[in-house]
C-alpha cells in the first residue's frame, strides 16, 4: 500500500492532458470571437455599400442646391417647399449582396442548411440639408439595422450575439 501511494509515474501525463485540454477550450474561444468580427465586419460592409447608394441615388435631387449653398433636396409643391429624398431599397441591395433569404421579419443568411446570421429592424434616417443652410450642414444617411449571430460555441448554452449596427454616409459635391 505504501509502495502505491508513494508511486510518482503518469502524474506528468494528467498534466499534459489537462494543458492540451485548456489550450484546444483556449483556441476554440479565439476562433469563435474570430469568427464573429469577421460576419459582423461583413455584414456592416455591405450595410455601408448599401447606405452609399442611398445617398448617391439622391444625388440629382441635391446637386444643384448644394451647388448654389442653399439647401439639398427639396421641391417647390403648390407654395411650398417640400423635401425631395429617395430612401432606396436598402433590403433589396443587401439581399443581393449578402444572400439573403427574406423568412418573416428577418432576413437569413444560411451556411448549408444552418443559420449563419440574421439582420432585421432597419432604421433608415436621411437627413437633409435645410434650407439656407451653411458649411456645416450635410445630406447624410444614418442606417440602424439589428445583427443576430448564433453562437457556434457553448453547445448551445449560450445566447445568441446581438448587436445594433449603425453606418452612415454622407453626400459632398465634389464641383
Amino acid at each position: 500500500m505504501e509502495k502505491l501511494i508513494n508511486n510518482k509515474e503518469g502524474n506528468a501525463v494528467i498534466m499534459a492532458c489537462v494543458t492540451v485540454l485548456i489550450l484546444m477550450l483556449l483556441f476554440t474561444v479565439i476562433a469563435e470571437y474570430i469568427r464573429l468580427q469577421i460576419i459582423a465586419k461583413g455584414v456592416r460592409d455591405g450595410v455601408q455599400s448599401s447606405v452609399i447608394s442611398v445617398v448617391t441615388n439622391n444625388w440629382d435631387n441635391n446637386y444643384n442646391g448644394l451647388r448654389q449653398g442653399y439647401a439639398g433636396g427639396y421641391t417647390l409643391k403648390g407654395s411650398n417647399w417640400q423635401t425631395d429624398i429617395d430612401e432606396g431599397a436598402v433590403y433589396c441591395d443587401l439581399s443581393n449582396l449578402l444572400g439573403l433569404q427574406k423568412e418573416g421579419g428577418e432576413y437569413i443568411k444560411y451556411a448549408g442548411s444552418e443559420v449563419e446570421y440574421s439582420v432585421y429592424n432597419l432604421d433608415i434616417d436621411v437627413t437633409n440639408t435645410p434650407i439656407r443652410g451653411n458649411k456645416n450642414d450635410e445630406f447624410s444617411a444614418d442606417i440602424y439595422i439589428t445583427l443576430k449571430i448564433p453562437l457556434g460555441f457553448g453547445w448551445g448554452h449560450l445566447p445568441d450575439m446581438v448587436i445594433r449596427l449603425k453606418v452612415k454616409a454622407r453626400f459632398m459635391p465634389k464641383f
